[in-house]
């Protein structure tokens, strides 16, 4: 048990989540040769015609349709320049180094979240051998931002774990580990859990 104690407050360390927010959770989902930041994200200037010059309105309208035209094809047939794609080259190597250090992140608190999770549902053990790391390590994780990686796992295995608070509450074990959760402002709970108003939870 020590040793698993070790390896799930390891797993769960809330510090490896402080560089982690919500555009490095978007890079992680974003598939691999995407990039989730446009680094070209500033629209061009689209040069209009003269005023003065002959056919104006004429010239307007077609610029007009083209522009719809290309928009409703999702794409433009703009070519991109050396500085464009070197600028798109970058960003897309950053990405792939962020997506690597957060999946290595995700791994860690996926397991860690799993042996906690065993452990409140699985046979029999020495509860105060682990209850008391398991509980403190699983909520810094929540209040760091553990959700945004692995949604509702981590909350779940927050309420798992009130399968080892005192059975003479009965069903409420698990709604107090809710309205814990809720009071903390945690976002990433399943969808019944915030159906009732925190305040009828009382």
């Amino acid at each position: 048990m020590p040793l698993l104690v070790d390896l799930f407050s390891n797993d769960l360390d809330s510090s490896q989540l402080v560089n982690i927010g919500p555009t490095e959770a978007a890079i992680y989902r974003t598939p691999e040769g995407t990039a989730f930041v446009d680094v070209l994200s500033q629209k061009p200037q689209t040069r209009m015609p003269s005023k003065n010059t002959k056919d104006y309105d004429m010239l307007k309208w077609e610029q007009e349709l083209r522009e719809q035209l290309a928009e409703k094809q999702g794409k433009t047939q703009k070519k991109l320049t050396p500085d464009e794609q070197a600028k798109i080259k970058a960003q897309l190597a950053k990405e792939a180094t962020i997506r690597k250090e957060v999946t290595a992140v995700v791994e860690r608190l996926q397991r860690g979240f799993g042996i906690v999770s065993s452990l409140a549902k699985g046979p029999p053990t020495d509860a105060t051998a682990w209850t008391g790391p398991a509980v403190q390590n699983v909520f810094n994780a929540i209040k760091d931002g553990a959700g945004l990686l692995v949604g509702y796992q981590a909350a779940q295995t927050y309420l798992d774990c009130s399968f080892q608070v005192s059975s003479r509450l009965g069903s409420l074990r698990q709604f107090i580990g809710v309205a814990t959760l809720r009071a903390q402002g945690v976002s990433q709970l399943p969808p019944e859990y915030e159906a009732e108003p925190l305040g009828g939870m009382a």
